[in-house]
């Protein structure tokens, strides 16, 4: 701690009477000088700044413009080199007080603009700092120098990312050499601009940081995302691959496992895929916890053993799944299927899941529960080598009992005979894929079919439209969901567990997939997404509220289905 006899305020603001203009050539307007010594005199703090430095300014503030020039130049390289150390040191406002002794004694150099830019940036006074690089722009002569400068500090200092790609792009206008430049201009764009162009342009910088460092694992991970976003799954997986000859780890042996599922490879992926466990994602961690060690190896005999199957993940993805695990019944003496409480009913009424499957729910405490190994649901279909040529029960394995339909029908729904159209709009926003959700708004135009009621299957959906009839509230469980599926004449859901549910009853659905869809559809060309007949994919590149519905073609599908009949 400094003890000063005086208020070391009043005293600077002694000093900078002395000098209230900045030497002529400086480009500094008294104005900013003025806001410059605002911020520094309202910045001082007695106790805790350094003598040393309020001594110099004081002793060189009466020195002459007319002083000796070797003497000047001798003074000023000397402060300059003190005032970076104190930079070095985080003491900002030190550091200030000496650059304006240079400001008013000296013929600047831009370094110093752009340093009082970089201290005032990293105090967070904008708009000074941009006042000092807009100076720092003019006086430097050396453009390379310039535009990387300018570029590196609207991105890592005032995060301005447009004027950042502006200057990177000026620069590789004069050095076309460095992939850091194009790797950073690709992610840039990521940040800014969320369309099909940025995402070309997005490629085309992160191809040529590849093509001049072929060996970069970071430009080789965007690549696979950025060619996996715009739907290049095949592309994509080139880049995957070559990411595994680069020190992979147990999240680039994941993404690569996701990645050949993208592209059909069930075999691969899903061996690729047990890597999910070991990659540190708390969302894929594995999903049975208790004092038990006994994750079984998915290799070894167990024909003799009690064999537990826990649901990971979400409700959709146990819909997706469940569907492999009585063929379980094989590999072991007894098979434990432990899925969420909510899913209990309707799973234990499904044949054939349930069929020789004690089904358990997730409110069980499983320590007491009696196994022997235990597995996640998501191997399974490792274990069986699942490929898209024998997946299992593609036309529904779901069932809900015909009482219960029929009960529904009559105490919820309407009596009259329309056509009726269920409707899931959004996922769980925890888990939210890109561009996976639509807005209700976007189904407005369906009202304008005749002999057509609208129904919405999910809760938490904020909606405007008063024609939509909202059955949420009817629901305690999924069983109930699956009754009101039931009696639906088409279900339309994005990706989400209403279009698995669905797809699982064999209910005629028309799935909605973003251009950057879940890697588990690995095929929504054709009149069905592969692990459900019941359900046509429409893939949308992006979305319109004016003509989205009508490119999406699904009014005309409806009509059509109105034509050939509900069933």
């Amino acid at each position: 701690m400094w003890y000063y006899p005086f208020m070391l305020k009043d005293n600077f603001q002694n000093l900078f009477n002395l000098d209230i203009s900045c030497f002529c050539d400086n480009g500094i307007s008294d104005e900013l000088l003025n806001k410059f010594d605002f911020f520094l005199l309202n910045n001082i703090v007695d106790d805790a700044f350094s003598v040393e430095v309020y001594n110099i300014y004081k002793k060189f503030s009466s020195m002459k413009q007319d002083a000796p020039e070797s003497m000047k130049i001798n003074l000023f390289n000397t402060i300059r080199a003190f005032t970076k150390s104190l930079i070095s040191k985080g003491n900002n406002i030190e550091s200030l007080i000496l650059y304006r002794f240079l400001f008013v004694k000296s013929v600047l150099i831009s370094e110093d603009y752009y340093s009082v830019a970089e201290i005032f940036a990293n105090v967070n006074e904008f708009d000074l700092a941009k006042d000092f690089l807009e100076i720092y722009k003019q006086k430097e002569n050396n453009k390379p120098l310039l535009y990387i400068t300018v570029a590196n500090f609207c991105n890592l200092k005032l995060k301005d990312f447009i004027s950042a790609i502006e200057y990177y792009e000026k620069y590789l206008q004069i050095d076309t050499t460095k992939p850091i430049i194009y790797s950073t201009l690709g992610v840039l764009y990521s940040k800014v601009y969320d369309d099909l162009f940025s995402l070309k342009t997005q490629i085309k910088y992160f191809e040529k940081a590849n093509e001049l460092n072929p060996n970069e694992r970071f430009v080789l991970q965007k690549l696979a995302f950025s060619y996996d976003k715009l739907g290049e799954k095949y592309l994509a997986n080139v880049f995957y691959k070559k990411i595994l000859e680069h020190n992979p780890t147990d999240t680039d042996y994941y993404n690569y496992g996701a990645s050949l599922i993208n592209c059909g490879d069930l075999v691969f992926g899903h061996k690729y895929l047990r890597h999910r466990f070991l990659s540190g994602n708390e969302n894929l961690s594995y999903p049975v916890k208790t004092l038990k060690d006994n994750r079984w190896d998915l290799e070894s005999d167990i024909s003799d053993k009690i064999l537990l199957v826990h649901y990971e993940q979400g409700f959709g993805d146990t819909f997706m799944y469940c569907r492999f695990v009585p063929f379980l019944k094989k590999f072991a003496r007894k098979i434990i299927f432990v899925v969420q409480d909510e899913l209990v009913d309707l799973i234990k009424s499904s044949k054939k899941i349930s069929d020789g499957i004690e089904i358990v729910s997730n409110k069980v405490d499983l320590s007491k529960v009696e196994y022997d190994f235990s597995m996640a649901l998501l191997d399974v279909p490792y274990v069986l080598k699942t490929t898209i040529e024998n997946i299992p029960y593609y036309d529904g394995y779901l069932d809900v009992e015909e009482q219960k339909v029929l009960e529904f029908r009559k105490k919820i729904l309407d009596k009259e005979n329309v056509f009726r159209i269920g409707i899931s709009c959004c996922g769980d926003k925890n888990a939210n894929y890109s561009e996976r959700d639509i807005e209700m708004s976007y189904f407005d135009k369906l009202f304008q079919i005749n002999n057509v009621k609208v129904y919405l299957l999910q809760k938490e959906v904020d909606f405007k439209n008063s024609q939509i009839v909202n059955l949420s509230s009817n629901f305690s469980n999924f069983t109930d969901t699956a009754c009101a599926i039931k009696n639906m004449d088409l279900v339309i859901s994005t990706d989400n567990v209403i279009l698995n549910l669905a797809g699982a009853l064999g209910v005629r659905t028309v799935g909605f997939f973003s251009r950057h869809s879940n890697f588990r559809w690995f095929n929504l060309e054709g009149e069905n997404v592969v692990w459900y007949s019941s359900v046509k994919p429409i893939q949308i590149k992006s979305y319109d509220e004016d003509n989205f519905i009508e490119k999406s073609g699904i009014i005309k599908f409806i009509k059509n289905c109105l034509i050939t009949g509900k069933s």
